[in-house]
């Protein structure tokens, strides 16, 4: 693993997105000659693979989470339409 490579895996959701956002604007102006604009989409393509892991982390974490009353140990997807078991009845209106 290149120092590189470890940098990008250090890197926080936030922060990776940032990065390839600045990049892909720097792209766009078309202002980049051909080699920066190759070098530069290696180096999104590896951004975007970080956000990637990031999220599917998290959409991981999230099912661990939204898990029933954690009696039965049933899974369920977390849709953010849903609201959880119980919920209805605890609404004032």
């Amino acid at each position: 693993m290149t120092a590189s490579e470890n940098e990008f895996d250090q890197l926080k959701f936030e922060e990776a997105l940032a990065r390839l956002e600045e990049l892909v604007a720097k792209m766009e102006s078309g202002k980049l000659p051909l080699e920066n604009l190759i070098s530069d989409y290696e180096t999104g393509s590896r951004l975007l693979a970080v956000c990637r892991a990031r999220l599917e982390a998290m959409e991981r974490k999230i099912q661990i989470l939204s898990r029933d009353d954690g009696k039965t140990g049933e899974w369920r997807d977390f849709t953010p339409d849903t609201p959880p078991r119980g919920a209805a009845e605890e609404l004032p209106f």
